[in-house]
């Protein structure tokens, strides 16, 4: 546990550092499940993605990679994280929830060399398909 600004931080095991409540509160909002992700700069055709909290479309230019997070503001309604990949780049990512299913997501920063500034509106489409199992 680290002391910031007068505020208990933990690192949590994401690597994320949140209040010492638990995650970014704006996931308390944002209604797990299948979300559809629209460019609101004009490119490609929409993102689908299955939603377990707001922190899942942190990192959109960096999936799956273990990146070190910094909480920058965080609110019911709002939250800014930013986070750094080492050599693969960083990324500055700022989540609106307009209500449970509908949210905002802004984020810019560098892929590698290369910048990119991205910006969505995300609507929850329904709930995430559940594998079926091998039998």
């Amino acid at each position: 546990m680290h002391k910031l600004a007068g505020l208990a931080v933990v690192i949590g095991a994401s690597g994320v550092a949140v209040a010492a409540t638990g995650g970014i509160l704006v996931s308390s909002v944002v209604q797990p499940g299948l979300w559809q992700l629209r460019s609101l700069n004009g490119g490609g055709p929409p993102l689908s993605l299955c939603l377990r909290t707001a922190e899942d479309v942190v990192q959109l230019r960096h999936p799956g990679r273990t990146c070190s997070r910094f909480v920058v503001t965080n609110a019911a309604e709002s939250a800014t994280i930013h986070y750094s990949c080492g050599a693969a780049g960083y990324g500055e990512t700022a989540i609106t929830a307009e209500t449970g299913q509908l949210i905002n997501v802004r984020s810019q920063g560098l892929v590698g060399q290369s910048p990119f500034e991205v910006a969505y509106e995300g609507r929850r489409v329904g709930a995430c398909a559940v594998p079926r199992r091998r039998r």
